[in-house]
């Protein structure tokens, strides 16, 4: 698998996107990539930010020097961008 399908709960639109994420990224650059996809989805709604932050189902905050394949982030998982 090269790439897992999550689900972006963002919190400025209440709103929750499905988006693949490339699991060789880091999750910096995985953060950059939901941000140019949700302005794309949201018909340019959602305007990127500085230093995102995505949290887990617990709430933990994902740490974005990781690759996102050992980040905790599973394919099917929720997670919330604020």
């Amino acid at each position: 698998m090269k790439e897992i399908l999550v689900t972006i709960y963002v919190l400025t639109l209440q709103e929750e996107f499905d988006i693949f994420i490339p699991i060789k990224f880091n999750v910096k650059e995985a953060l950059d990539l939901i941000q140019d996809t949700l302005v794309n989805l949201s018909n340019g709604n959602y305007e990127k930010i500085d230093n995102p932050l995505l949290y887990d189902e617990n709430g933990k905050v994902i740490n974005s020097n990781n690759a996102v394949k050992y980040s905790g982030l599973k394919n099917g998982c929720t997670v919330l961008l604020k």
